[in-house]
């Protein structure tokens, strides 16, 4: 019944997940068992047919077919999808066998080969991702990136204990998740893609062990560690383990990594500074919208000393704006690279201690949770109810609905000074698909200001945090 379709599949798979002919059997028996087929007559296919470069449609006559039966119910389509792709891929032994053997030649190849594989596989689905809503704040000088995240969040139903755990590897809609081991400073750790690519090659790098996230001299060293293992053209960065630091997951200890220019990245120097202590080290302040000190010394051992004194001092940090007698308030985001033998710090300076000044309701519609690493690299991750909630907004703009102050659905009532503001500013009504640009505008300027909202210092109220470090201005 399903013949050709499997058929596909099947050259699919040895075209491009590596699978042997002598595999080939035992995966039909497989996809067979799943769908509830009695057997399987392998059918001719068009060899003029260009294969695919993703899963997406050579699967879709097998979901549609167990949804009809009943096999699987439509919610649970992707847990199908990912069981049939895993029986026609690369074992995890075999994934970290052909990483480690091309890691040991070229770093950046290895990783090219893990990112190609997993979005072969259907783990990093193109497709889905290509339905989130996405843009470049141009605008803006520091063109920081948006995303409308209309992917659901990984959920686990208390096994695996969090979704970063490798127990994931092979459960339920991940079973055609692959992830490579590594070793950093004595402790397993293991690489994967995420599935939510909020930036290009957006990777996780977690320990084997589920073991909540700290701010220690230990991990601090990783971090360092976790740069070497990474490569030049990646980078890697964690969230603050303090409450209120915009990290969705403190309970298992892990890094964000990447492998491109962030919008921080291009960011300039501000203000160069020099250590009467560490007069060796390179230190400057960003011209960013965040308090970022970054630092750079090819030495392990000093660069990790001086990351923790500054992170140390931080923690303790208080003064007559910055409320934090209790030393909880104040938290650090730390981004390292490793550049031409150098250790590059980015040490990103927040605080939950500053008394913030009211803001208007739509920003916390826009953003409402703390900002994560993520944000601060300049990729604003904004909730996925916002994409119905913008669109009507240009419904407003354009016409199609008549703007009616006080006549506002509930959840539209946030927005309607803003859609007030902005018919007068571009003096009524507008295309379709000026509405869609004046709403991305609106949105990026609201961004920015909650970015440039989170900056502890300005050029001179940095200057006693300095002095209390032994750093002073160039």
């Amino acid at each position: 019944m399903l013949d050709k379709e499997i058929s596909a599949v099947l050259a699919y798979a040895e075209n491009m997940l590596m699978m042997d002919e002598l595999d080939a059997e035992q995966a039909v028996r497989r996809i067979c068992s799943l769908l509830k087929l009695d057997g399987f007559i392998p059918a001719e296919l068009d060899e003029s047919e260009e294969i695919p470069t993703t899963p997406t449609k050579l699967l879709e006559p097998l979901l549609n077919y167990a949804v009809e039966q009943k096999i699987v119910s439509p919610e649970n389509k992707d847990v199908l999808r990912a069981e049939i792709m895993d029986a026609v891929m690369l074992r995890p032994s075999e994934i970290n066998d052909l990483f480690s053997d091309t890691y040991a030649v070229n770093k950046q190849k290895a990783f090219d080969f893990l990112y190609d594989y997993c979005v072969k596989s259907g783990y990093v689905d193109l497709d889905k991702l290509a339905k989130n809503d996405r843009w470049e704040a141009k605008e803006l000088k520091s063109r920081i990136e948006l995303i409308i995240n209309l992917m659901p969040a990984s959920v686990t139903d208390g096994y695996p204990p969090c979704a970063l755990c490798k127990e994931n590897e092979g459960y339920r809609d991940r079973a055609n998740m692959r992830s490579v081991l590594t070793e950093i400073d004595g402790e397993e750790f293991f690489f994967n893609y995420s599935r939510h690519q909020y930036f290009d090659r957006h990777g996780v790098l977690c320990t084997r062990e589920h073991k909540p996230m700290k701010e220690s001299a230990d991990m601090l060293k990783k971090l360092a560690l976790a740069a070497d293992f990474i490569g030049q053209d990646g980078f890697v960065g964690i969230n603050g383990a303090t409450e209120g630091s915009g990290a969705t997951n403190t309970a298992h200890a892990h890094f964000q990594t990447g492998f491109r220019t962030t919008p921080m990245f291009r960011a300039g120097v501000k203000t160069k500074l020099k250590s009467k202590e560490y007069p060796y080290i390179e230190l400057s302040v960003l011209d960013w919208y965040c308090t970022v000190i970054r630092f750079a010394h090819s030495s392990l051992d000093k660069i990790v000393e001086f990351a923790v004194k500054l992170n140390d001092a931080w923690k303790g940090y208080s003064d007559a704006r910055i409320q934090n007698t209790d030393g909880k308030k104040n938290f650090c985001n730390f981004i390292v690279r490793k550049i031409a033998g150098k250790y590059v710090f980015d040490a990103v300076l927040r605080s939950n201690g500053i008394k913030k000044a009211s803001t208007s309701p739509e920003y916390s519609e826009i953003k409402p949770s703390a900002l994560s690493l993520n944000d601060i690299l300049g990729y604003f991750v904004l909730p996925n109810k916002l994409s119905g909630q913008l669109n009507k907004v240009q419904l407003y703009l354009d016409g199609t609905i008549p703007f009616e102050p006080g006549k506002l659905d509930p959840e539209m009532k946030s927005f309607e000074k803003m859609i007030a503001r902005m018919m007068k500013e571009q003096g009524g009504t507008v295309s379709k698909l000026e509405a869609k640009l004046n709403v991305h505008d609106e949105v990026d300027a609201v961004c920015e200001k909650i970015l440039a909202g989170t900056a502890v210092f300005d050029s001179e109220s940095i200057l006693p945090f300095l002095e209390l470090m032994g750093i002073e201005v160039k």
